[in-house]
């Protein structure tokens, strides 16, 4: 008779046993959902020019994680509202998936934000409407919180995440490397946002798009790093305009080889030769800038080289994020920075 009723009870124990490990083991070596070669869309005018659509034609690309706006406090009332809304001046083409991501300022956390789960979630939903965004069955939240404002952010993401939920719609979170060391957010999977490693108010040593060097500390956290991930590689340049070694700005589209504007310092460094008002960010509602004469400009690019050593890194510690890999970002003007067989490697393993 006990042997007939152990025979009964092991089988339970061992399913029970299943489902615990599935609800309360690490989810480290899990995929995040759906995974396909992917990049964002920072701009704030969705209108791909032809070298943007073949890039993505070419690479296969099957997700665009699309900033839809920002949200940071109001400079009249000191309540978080949306800006920098994304206009759309094509359609979008419902064969990649789109996966509208907002991003949140850091300073919205010290402020009253009960009513912006809502606020958010439904805006998002009806601007897909507007635009015929179909099937949209994502959200994505960045917001570089520190621990000062972890509680409230992930109390946001709790609470946004529930309202997302009811409506059968997932909720992904980006995660900078030093947040690895950090209690993983209330999210179903992070991005891991593996560039801006390096600090910018003063001239960096390294290359501040990605260093290896700067990152690899980081990295022993990521093997046990609760949380679903994927990773997003940098696409992008810096310039940097530095006065008495402080930072300025970041500029966008400077010509460094007009030598009536700069004259070559030293490995990546300019010296501007004249005082001038320019455009300098190409977004639409971009106030002038000012550079002066005696100015610092630091030019840093994307390494594939960098991008390559940590992606092998990650990879080996994580083998669940080679799954899908992010270009960060998709913009005509960086789009010759690597090889197709580059881009290939990162986006397809």
């Amino acid at each position: 008779m006990q042997t007939k009723i152990l025979h009964k009870i092991i089988p339970i124990i061992a399913a029970l046993s299943i489902v615990a490990a599935s609800c309360g083991g690490n989810r480290s070596d899990i995929t995040v959902p759906d995974p396909q070669p992917s990049v964002y869309w920072w701009k704030t005018t969705w209108n791909p020019d032809s070298t943007e659509l073949m890039f993505v034609k070419n690479l296969k690309i099957k997700k665009i994680y699309m900033r839809f706006f920002d949200v940071a406090p109001d400079g009249n009332s000191n309540v978080p509202k949306p800006k920098a809304t994304i206009q759309y001046q094509k359609p979008i083409d419902n064969s990649i998936k789109i996966i509208p991501t907002v991003f949140i300022t850091e300073s919205c956390m010290a402020l009253d934000i009960d009513k912006l789960p809502k606020v958010l979630a439904y805006r998002v939903l009806q601007m897909c409407e507007t635009n015929d965004i179909n099937d949209v069955d994502e959200i994505q939240i960045d917001c570089d919180w520190k621990l000062s404002s972890q509680k409230k952010y992930f109390q946001f993401l709790d609470n946004i995440r529930k309202i997302l939920k009811d409506k059968n719609i997932r909720l992904s979170a980006t995660i900078r490397f030093h947040q690895l060391r950090m209690t993983p957010p209330p999210v179903d999977y992070g991005v891991l946002m593996a560039y801006n490693t390096g600090n910018i108010s003063t001239p960096p040593r390294r290359n501040p798009i990605l260093s290896y060097d700067d990152a690899a500390p980081y990295l022993k956290s990521l093997k046990d790093y609760d949380l679903p991930l994927c990773a997003a590689y940098p696409d992008f340049n810096f310039q940097l305009l530095y006065n008495d070694g402080h930072l300025r700005t970041i500029l966008y589209n400077e010509d460094t080889a007009d030598t009536t504007k700069f004259r070559r310092t030293a490995d990546h460094e300019y010296e501007s030769i004249a005082t001038r008002l320019i455009v300098n960010n190409p977004e639409p509602g971009s106030s002038l800038t000012q550079i002066n004469q005696g100015d610092k400009l630091l030019i840093y690019n994307a390494e594939y080289n960098e991008i390559s050593t940590i992606k092998r890194t990650i990879d080996s510690l994580r083998p669940a994020m080679k799954a899908q890999s992010i270009i960060y970002d998709i913009n005509s003007r960086n789009i010759n920075n690597f090889t197709k067989e580059q881009y290939e490697k990162i986006l397809h393993h």
